[in-house]
Parts: structure tokens; C-alpha cells; sequence
């Protein structure tokens, strides 16, 4: 691919937002668990939220396609409360750890019907559907290396313990510079 033509894409993902002292509680949470683990990359408390379809790089004459099928999603539901607890756990598994996560407790449902009516939507205009069953979750750590930390899952007590309110759903581009993604909202989309 050459310049002009990555110019014409942006690197996008649908999410539900964090307020942002929930993302500051996450983030010292994750400061904590992984302090000595040179191979732990935590997650920005500005960049922490709940991704539920990354699209990637995409073209931007698609752009305004994909906020109608985003806006069709959200207008199917009420804004609903989900629950995020201290639960850490890991993709593919705590024993080979390359995601860490929290995990999102009641209203973990209701986040996966909107994650299907957004795939359905996004298939109508040649988007994808991902391969993997989709986990509601909340990633806080990124490994360099795969590892095992059931032992630092185990040790970690509960800290977070937030019901929140999910009100919308954001479509953010993600810019990726050498200090870390940069994350920007391109546009918000009420639920009822």
C-alpha cells in the first residue's frame, strides 16, 4: 500500500465509553497487578473503554455507511446499567496470557445482543463478521510475550466494583504513534 492510498483510510473501532474516573481506577488497578512485569504494556487510563467491533483500517468514503449502520444499532435499545468487577482474566487463557482483562458482570448480555445487531448491520455493507464469539470485557494489559499469570489473577483482590451506565455507543479512529495509540471520538450514537 502506498501513502496516498493509506491516506484515504482510517483505523477505526465501535466502543462503549468509560466515564473517566471508572478508567483511572481501572488503570492504577493495572498499574498495581503488573509494576514488575517488563513484559506488560498497561493499557492508557485515557485509552481503556469496551470495544465491541474493531474494523480497522477502513476506507473513509465508507465512513458515513458504517455511523448509519452503527445509529441503526443503537436505536434498537433503551440504555441499560452493566456491572464491571475486580474479575481479571486473560485471552486465550490465563495460562498463556497475551490480553488481560476485566470482566463485565450483569448487563454482559445485553452488550452482546447490541454486538449482534451491530454485526448484522455491518454485514450489509461488506463488513466482516468476526470468527470469534464475542466476550464482553474491559482489556487493561497487553503482553509482549504470552505468560502465565493464574498466581497474580489469584493474589488479586477485587478493587473494582462499578455499575454503569451505557448510554451510547462511540465511533473512535485509533492512531497509532510511537508513544501509543491515539484514540479520537469521530461520533456518538444514543441508545432510546
Amino acid at each position: 500500500m502506498n501513502i496516498n492510498e493509506n491516506k484515504l483510510k482510517k483505523r477505526l473501532f465501535v466502543a462503549i465509553e468509560l466515564p473517566e474516573d471508572i478508567r483511572c481506577s481501572i488503570y492504577k488497578l493495572a498499574i498495581n497487578m503488573f509494576e514488575n512485569n517488563k513484559y506488560a504494556r498497561v493499557v492508557a487510563a485515557s485509552n481503556i473503554h469496551l470495544t465491541l467491533k474493531f474494523l480497522g483500517d477502513t476506507e473513509i468514503n465508507k465512513i458515513e455507511k458504517i455511523k448509519e449502520a452503527i445509529k441503526a444499532a443503537a436505536d434498537q435499545f433503551e440504555k441499560f446499567n452493566y456491572k464491571i468487577s475486580g474479575a481479571v482474566n486473560a485471552f486465550p487463557d490465563p495460562r498463556n496470557a497475551r490480553i488481560v482483562f476485566l470482566e463485565v458482570d450483569s448487563g454482559g448480555e445485553q452488550i452482546c445482543k447490541i454486538y449482534n445487531e451491530l454485526e448484522d448491520n455491518l454485514s450489509k455493507i461488506k463488513i466482516k463478521r468476526e470468527k470469534k464469539k464475542f466476550s464482553p470485557h474491559v482489556t487493561i494489559v497487553r503482553m509482549k510475550n504470552r505468560e502465565n499469570i493464574n498466581e497474580l489473577i489469584a493474589s488479586c483482590e477485587k478493587k473494582i466494583n462499578a455499575v454503569l451506565n451505557c448510554k451510547n455507543l462511540t465511533l473512535f479512529e485509533s492512531q497509532l504513534r510511537p508513544e501509543g495509540a491515539r484514540y479520537t471520538i469521530l461520533d456518538r450514537f444514543s441508545l432510546k
